[in-house]
């Protein structure tokens, strides 16, 4: 049957394809839900896949071409044939290995945490020399942002290897494989780390690869001094390289005035001319805001309209114009900076000039659609603030989409309430509360709009039927998302010097949230888990644990133990604990794969990871709601008790 499907589907590639010349008779390989029509496939030639969809919808499929340490993403258009779907892909003659992406709404079949991650080959059949320490870096670097799960000591071994096989490579990849073994070999890592400084050191003269190289080595044992000193030779040596562009951008930051600002830049573009690079729009953007918080509009015009990234520039009139929305002042020239913003975006939406290296075309698109969806409610803010309510609802209108979050739905009807447009703001408080996507103001608002209309049943009533919808739809949603993963034990301690273990708490259901003192989202969410932590303080089968991560020096445990007692959380904290001595990764938070805080993992009765939630959306309603539910969901799966 497997051979018939193949067949199938390469009759399928060849019309697709055009005539494809039968260059070889490599049957291909498959990985998972992927087939692939070369197993040993190179730069430069065309590749037909096939991908077995196991879900209702299509899903947005890319590649990712690896070419040394970074990924540029591609998009793969697929054709649905056959119960499947095909698709090509042109590889590019640069590349030295690349990886498939399949995502359904925002997760990703990670073809059970291996990725569909491949090597390139010569015309010989020979792996590319690159190719394993391309992969070992992408593992290293993205893996969590795919869903890929390697065993850290299995990444270190694949960088270990590419190096021995090819001694040549090793001034390209010794960063990253000291990085790889700092999380699987602590010891190993030091001793590598040294070795390698001492081959540099020893070295009769270093190109700037070579400073780069001893930099991030420098980087990785804390050395700040010797750190600084290279810093330093490098900018003298090198005035332009990157390296050099980042010492200018620590000026700026700390620059205590506007006009010590500019100096910078203008001596910056002595060296550098008039080009347009990353840093100077940095620069830019932070004299732009300077200004700003001056008021200095025509200075702030000056700065802001020279920086050469679209969406970095729109970003800036869109969060100056929020902030004078806010406060209620300058609201003409709230008005017309956030128009700037939005102007811009539209203007580069379809323009791929400026497109990110790490994004592929359609990402971008919806990157700036999203843009252009937040800067919208901001001009829709200020128009109602101005006394314009049929202009803000016409721009909320065009706003809105189906990933508007609470605080843009709940706008919208407060405008239509504004307006006395009380049977549509009823309409759509309706719609915006059975979805999920409502606040506590938006209750109040729909109660306002009901009296007004000819509405004869009771509204507690009512509003208990449109809650119970709700509900059910939550509830279908996450039940449809659960999971059932490996959860990784841990023994960390918390603030009193007790020690944890996950493993000891096997039969509740526990809710890990990792968070920092530094993370505003992680600190905005934290009344609405205070208010969980309550709800189920007497119940014995749940537990909820915040671990901290991602946070070092001599005063953490002091800093973490004020900022609770400050704000009266009665919060169970546990400590995580980095990889190596200073180090950014931490061993817990590295091991659940999170790449972002706050994170949130509901680890069920059974021990296995049940959900996993990232992000605050702003909402303390919905987040109160999407944790009962969770907790309901995995007690219900508990197995009964022998």
């Amino acid at each position: 049957m497997k051979n018939l499907t193949q067949l199938l589907a390469m009759a399928i590639f060849v019309s697709l394809s055009s005539c494809e010349e039968d260059k070889t008779k490599d049957t291909g390989i498959e990985m998972g839900n992927l087939y692939v029509s070369n197993s040993k496939p190179q730069p430069g030639e065309d590749l037909l896949i096939k991908y077995d969809n196991q879900e209702s919808e299509a899903p947005e499929a890319t590649v990712n071409y690896l070419v040394g340490k970074k990924y540029y993403p591609t998009d793969i258009q697929l054709k649905d044939s056959a119960n499947a779907l095909f698709g090509k892909i042109s590889i590019p003659d640069t590349v030295h290995a690349m990886a498939f992406n399949f995502k359904f709404g925002d997760k990703y079949d990670s073809n059970n945490k291996n990725g569909y991650v491949l090597s390139l080959y010569d015309e010989n059949g020979e792996e590319l020399k690159r190719s394993q320490a391309t992969k070992g870096v992408y593992f290293t670097r993205a893996a969590n942002t795919f869903d890929i799960k390697l065993e850290n000591d299995s990444i270190a071994a694949i960088l270990e290897n590419a190096i021995s096989e090819d001694p040549e490579i090793e001034e390209s990849f010794d960063v990253d494989y000291s990085n790889a073994l700092l999380a699987a070999d602590q010891k190993k890592a030091d001793k590598y780390i040294q070795k390698r400084i001492d081959y540099y050191n020893s070295k009769d003269s270093l190109n700037y690869e070579n400073y780069e190289a001893l930099s991030g080595l420098y980087s990785l044992k804390k050395n700040k001094a010797k750190n600084d000193s290279i810093t330093k030779l490098v900018a003298e040596k090198y005035p332009k390289s990157e390296i050099a562009r980042r010492d200018w951008l620590i000026k700026v930051f700390e620059a205590k005035s506007s006009d010590e600002q500019v100096k910078v830049l203008e001596d910056f573009e002595k060296v550098y001319g008039a080009k347009s690079v990353y840093e100077k729009d940095v620069m830019l953007r932070l004299i732009a805001s300077k200004f700003a918080e001056e008021e200095n509009w025509e200075a702030f015009e000056k700065y802001a309209s020279q920086i050469n990234e679209p969406r970095e520039k729109a970003r800036l009139y869109n969060s100056t114009a929020w902030k004078l929305a806010e406060d209620g002042e300058n609201l003409d020239t709230a008005a017309e900076i956030s128009k700037e913003s939005i102007n811009i975006i539209s203007s580069a939406t379809g323009d791929y000039s400026a497109k990110p290296e790490f994004y592929s075309n359609k990402q971008y698109d919806r990157a700036m659609k999203w843009s252009h969806s937040m800067y919208s409610d901001t001009y829709a803010l200020i128009q109602f603030k101005q006394g314009d309510l049929e202009g803000a609802i016409e721009t909320q209108e065009e706003a809105l989409s189906e990933e508007s979050g609470a605080d843009m739905t709940t706008r919208y009807v407060q405008y239509l309430i504004e307006a006395e447009k009380f049977e549509k703001a009823q309409e759509k408080a309706e719609e915006f509360i059975a979805d999920n996507r409502a606040n506590a103001e938006m209750t109040d608002y729909l109660k306002t709009a009901y009296a007004e209309n000819d509405n004869s049943e009771e509204f507690e009533t009512y509003l208990a039927r449109l809650e119970e919808k709700a509900t059910t739809k939550a509830r279908e949603d996450l039940k449809k998302n659960m999971l059932s993963e490996k959860t990784e034990d841990f023994e960390l301690t918390d603030l009193e010097g007790n020690t944890v273990k996950l493993s000891d708490l096997r039969g509740k259901t526990v809710i890990l949230d990792f968070w920092a003192t530094w993370c505003g989202p992680c600190k905005q969410s934290f009344p609405g888990m205070q208010k969980a932590v309550e709800e189920y303080s007497d119940n014995e089968n749940v537990e909820f644990l915040f671990v901290n991560t991602w946070e070092n020096g001599d005063s953490r445990k002091r800093d973490v133990s004020e900022f609770i007692e400050e704000n009266n959380y009665s919060f169970h904290v546990l400590m995580d604990e980095p990889v190596a001595e200073g180090s950014r990764e931490f061993t817990t938070t590295s091991n659940f794969g999170i790449n972002g805080i706050p994170t949130k993992i509901i680890v069920g009765p059974e021990g296995k990871v049940n959900f996993k939630k990232v992000g605050y959306s702003g909402n303390n309603e919905k987040m109160l709601k999407e944790i009962s539910l969770m907790i309901e969901l995995t007690q219900e799966s508990k197995s009964p008790q022998a």
